[in-house]
């Protein structure tokens, strides 16, 4: 019970228990510290109301209707003079949200009424918050309207261009003698009609951000899916002084997963390490994999200035970024978060800021995919 007692009182709300003969028997801490001035503790009819109004105020007093009744009630009391104090010393009026719900005896009657007590004072920020989520709301929506403008613009140029890959392979499998040259323009040729698959597979979860895909199934190697997504982020342009080492483990066992679905999730992961370290010197990422009890999984880490705790918490909102307006959209993470959901697996981050005391900094992102 004293569990109990310690989670009633640590409420921020107030509790009361009122008796049929409208005396208040019981209140939580909140209770004493918001009402107890007001409150003859078990005298009749001499509740915060009353001593706040007057006695008359018991006719009308929904509380009332409750013991007498037994019907719950949810109402709001305001009360008619400031006799309250703030920080500053100065009277003002308060608001309180008040719920009477009823407690029956063995015999099906009514002998106590448990009343919750709230200042709305309290609550204001709760409706900004609410606020706050429609207008996110909105926003997600209208990024589905757009994405659906952009799938219908880029998924025919990009199936032309998918096609012309695949004639140019053909054309020059004849054209050239030299083996090696034959083999090095044929991977350029693959990594050209993989990465096509991949922006296709990338609008396919723009248009499916409020409205999810089916996943495609397949046996995959995670770590060579994380290997040929480090190898295409280390051609783009500005992460020349960048070193990225690579631990795989070689005996990683296969997992059913969307390899496309995947591999979009490790580059999202991939550049935003990549964007933490290249403007530092001896910046460093780190991709490794190794087996996670009944997991696999994939670490890459960084050595950058690290993430602070109270936006750790934020990382897989959609449309928080850190990053300078126009550079990041603050969707990266978030559709990683979503996909990895879908794909029964998981997404972690562990990150270390230099003043945190420990010495080290830097951030770990670790992507997990059940064996099964």
């Amino acid at each position: 019970m004293k569990g109990l007692e310690s989670i009633v009182d640590g409420l921020d709300a107030g509790l009361l228990l009122i008796n049929r003969e409208h005396c208040v028997e019981w209140m939580n801490r909140r209770a004493g510290q918001m009402l107890g001035p007001f409150i003859d503790m078990g005298k009749r009819r001499r509740c915060y109301r009353t001593v706040m109004c007057s006695e008359e105020f018991c006719a009308v007093c929904p509380t009332g209707r409750t013991i007498d009744g037994g019907t719950p009630v949810h109402y709001e009391f305001t009360p008619p003079k400031a006799v309250f104090f703030n920080e500053s010393g100065c009277a003002e009026r308060r608001e309180f949200e008040i719920i009477g719900i009823p407690v029956f005896d063995a015999d099906g009657r009514v002998f106590k009424v448990l009343e919750l007590v709230m200042d709305k004072a309290g609550r204001a920020a709760e409706r900004v918050k609410s606020a706050d989520v429609v207008a996110q709301m909105e926003k997600m929506a209208a990024i589905g309207h757009l994405a659906a403008g952009v799938a219908h613009e880029l998924n025919t140029p990009l199936a032309t261009v998918s096609i012309i890959s695949q004639e140019l392979r053909c054309t020059m499998s004849g054209a050239i003698s030299n083996g090696a040259e034959a083999e090095k323009i044929a991977d350029y040729l693959s990594d050209m009609d993989g990465e096509l698959k991949r922006c296709q597979a990338i609008i396919s979860d723009l248009l499916g951000f409020a409205k999810k895909g089916v996943p495609e199934y397949v046996e995959t190697d995670i770590a060579a899916l994380a290997l040929k997504a480090t190898s295409l982020i280390q051609m783009g342009d500005g992460y020349s002084n960048v070193a990225v080492l690579k631990e795989l483990h070689a005996g990683l066992p296969l997992v059913k997963t969307d390899p496309n679905r995947f591999r979009q999730v490790a580059f999202n992961v991939l550049k935003n390490a990549m964007e933490a370290v290249k403007d530092d010197g001896g910046g460093r990422v780190v991709v490794t994999s190794a087996m996670d009890g009944l997991f696999a999984s994939v670490m890459i880490s960084d050595n950058g200035p690290g993430i602070p705790e109270e936006n750790l918490k934020k990382v897989f909102d959609p449309f928080f970024t850190t990053k300078p307006p126009g550079i990041g959209t603050g969707l990266g993470l978030s559709v990683s978060y979503e996909i990895m959901k879908e794909l029964k697996g998981e997404i972690t981050i562990d990150s270390r800021i230099a003043d945190d005391g420990s010495g080290r900094k830097g951030t770990t992102v670790t992507l997990r995919i059940p064996i099964q």
